[in-house]
């Protein structure tokens, strides 16, 4: 709707009820004041009507990371304290990397330094992957197109993740049934944008 054409609707209304003109000078300044009353308004609906794909990118924090198995049992599913980051670019790639609280050091401060037991550990303990995403705008889906992987039978993989938006802050992200530890599990993730620290 135009301008005029919402001028023409409130001088209407007002002739409608109180049988008078206003002045052109009147009419303007109070159209002034509606529109600068409804533009917060329209700013935050733009907001959140802004397009997935738009609003994803930037770097996330890991609040909890949960798995749900078949008989509704609710779990940590990297332990308490869990930590990691996502990330999406806004040239379409995506990277995350998620660890369980208080892993352990090498024994010796080496690349190769960790014995057999230590690298396994750290490999279990820990979990990341990356490539390019892809948004369903209509179904608040993003795809994960995996290059890289610390489980390789990921690489090259569409690893689809179901988004829910919480403000403007909060992301939590479902995946289809997977098999961890034996069980078929569902996966939620919950993440809060995040800042680098300052320097």
């Amino acid at each position: 709707m135009t301008m005029k054409a919402i001028a023409n609707r409130i001088q209407a209304a007002v002739v409608g009820k109180q049988g008078l003109r206003l002045s052109r000078r009147s009419m303007m300044t109070g159209l002034a004041c509606i529109i600068s009353a409804l533009l917060p308004v329209a700013a935050a609906q733009a907001q959140t009507q802004a397009p997935l794909s738009k609003w994803l990118v930037g770097t996330w924090l890991l609040e909890s990371f949960t798995s749900t198995d078949d008989k509704g049992v609710v779990t940590d599913a990297m332990g308490p304290g869990a930590q990691g980051y996502l990330s999406y670019s806004s040239d379409g790639w995506m990277s995350v990397q998620l660890a369980r609280a208080g892993r352990k050091p090498f024994a010796v401060p080496d690349m190769d330094g960790g014995t057999t037991e230590q690298t396994v550990e750290a490999a279990r303990t820990y979990f990341a992957y990356a490539g390019w995403y892809a948004v369903d705008e209509q179904n608040h889906i993003v795809y994960h197109n995996l290059l890289f992987s610390l489980m390789p039978n990921w690489v090259g993989s569409k690893q689809k993740r179901y988004v829910r938006t919480e403000g403007d802050d909060t992301l939590v992200l479902s995946g289809d049934p997977v098999l961890i530890g034996g069980k078929v599990q569902v996966t939620q993730l919950r993440w809060r944008r995040r800042a680098a620290p300052a320097k």
